[in-house]
């Protein structure tokens, strides 16, 4: 069997960031008793009538995930990796009377996918738990799908997505969808944290949820948060402005990074909230924590500079309160600050390596549904550390058995070879 192409998929094992070229027989699942992602599919309902049904709903998402994988983005590249591949997938999903499915048909089995019920599935698949995530921070924030918008005019009608990812990992923990104005983006957080363990975990807001409903809700379950507060909530924006003019910070950070032309340089300094009084409404958030942002970009060849100062409140006390002396706690939020926006990295490989913007959809839950089978995909690939997202996606397309073998390892599939 061959090995990785050039390391670009590294050494298996979460959080690791180890990348090596890796023999595929070390892949190979061990054998243990557990459920399988094309098992769980099965168990899924299906809307269409018995007869005359040529495929089965379980096979068709199961390949349409590995086409994502494989870089295959739009239906018609969907459909004819299927085609193409037929032999091979008959194989391997022992399936061996199983035919290629029609351009006209796959849409319409899309579209005909329960969202929530594939969603379960998703997350019983990775059923990751916050006590064994090991106090990573997650950033929860939304996505617009601009695929699926067909009247430029009432864009805010359109599909969106919110998502909950790890900020070391980058592992999506759990995936909503929206519909409607941005501001239903609220609501459906809300939701999210009453219904699983993230109101317990750590987690990163933009501006958008700095309310106190939001934020009592992630403090009275014993979480953790930071929010960006901006001109949205008034009062606390000139109140934090006025202490970070004025007072003197028990703490302070300092990053300088050079990349692409551009000198950055970033100073947290923190500050003690645990005395201040705030409006009765914000008494359940237990605000603790100021943290003001300030950052100093330079554009070297042009000599351009900007400064910018930004707000985060969270209810994480500082240590030790000494001047000058940077504690365990202020560098873990200043970090979670800076890291909280890898959720935009996220976002650029669904948008330019999955196509997520590009991919049109006449059917507003087809395109959802391909979110989420981009979700599954992102993950999987994710769990093996790539170097490189694009060179791992070639990798899979490029070589059945290396394909094979990551879903054998991480129990996509059953072996039947």
């Amino acid at each position: 069997m061959s090995n990785f192409n050039n390391g670009a998929i590294g050494e298996i094992g979460y959080g690791q960031e180890k990348s090596v070229e890796h023999n595929v027989e070390l892949l190979i699942s061990d054998g243990t008793d557990v459920t399988h992602f094309i098992e769980l599919l099965g168990d899924m309902s299906d809307p269409r009538d018995n007869r005359g049904k040529r495929h089965e709903l379980s096979f068709v998402l199961a390949v349409t995930t590995m086409a994502i994988m494989s870089g295959k983005n739009h239906v018609s590249e969907i459909h004819r990796y299927i085609r193409n591949k037929i032999k091979w997938l008959r194989k391997i999903f022992d399936r061996p009377n199983v035919e290629p499915i029609s351009r006209a048909q796959l849409p319409r089995i899309l579209d005909i996918v329960d969202w929530e019920e594939l969603n379960a599935v998703i997350e019983e698949f990775f059923s990751v738990t916050v006590e064994n995530i090991n106090g990573e921070w997650i950033a929860i924030d939304g996505k617009v799908l601009r695929g699926t918008i067909t009247d430029n005019d009432n864009a805010h009608e359109n599909e969106q997505i919110t998502i909950a990812i790890g900020h070391k990992s980058q592992q999506i923990f759990f995936q909503r969808k929206m519909s409607g104005a941005k501001s239903s983006e609220v609501t459906v957080v809300r939701k999210l944290l009453k219904e699983t363990w993230l109101q317990r975990a750590k987690v990163t807001l933009d501006p958008l949820h700095a309310n106190p409903t939001t934020l009592e809700t992630i403090n009275q379950s014993g979480g953790k948060y930071i929010v960006q507060i901006k001109k949205n909530q008034p009062t606390l924006f000139e109140m934090f402005g006025d202490m970070a003019q004025e007072e003197k910070a028990i703490g302070s950070t300092k990053t300088v990074e050079n990349s692409r032309g551009r000198l950055e340089e970033r100073e947290g300094r923190f500050f003690p909230l645990k005395d201040m009084e705030f409006d009765a409404r914000w008494n359940q958030s237990d605000f603790q924590t100021l943290i003001a942002v300030d950052r100093t970009t330079e554009k070297i060849k042009k000599k351009e500079i900007t400064k910018e100062r930004s707000y985060y409140v969270s209810n994480v006390e500082l240590e030790g309160h000494q001047p000058k002396t940077l504690t365990d706690v202020e560098e873990e939020l200043f970090t979670a600050i800076r890291e909280h926006w890898h959720v935009e990295s996220n976002n650029y490989i669904r948008d330019t390596t999955f196509k997520e913007d590009y991919v049109k959809t006449k059917n507003k839950n087809q395109g959802q549904i391909l979110s989420l089978l981009r979700t599954v995909a992102i993950n999987t690939i994710r769990k093996t550390n790539p170097k490189n997202f694009k060179e791992a996606i070639d990798s899979l397309c490029d070589s059945q058995e290396v394909l094979t073998s990551v879903l054998l390892k991480f129990n996509f599939l059953r072996s039947w070879i």
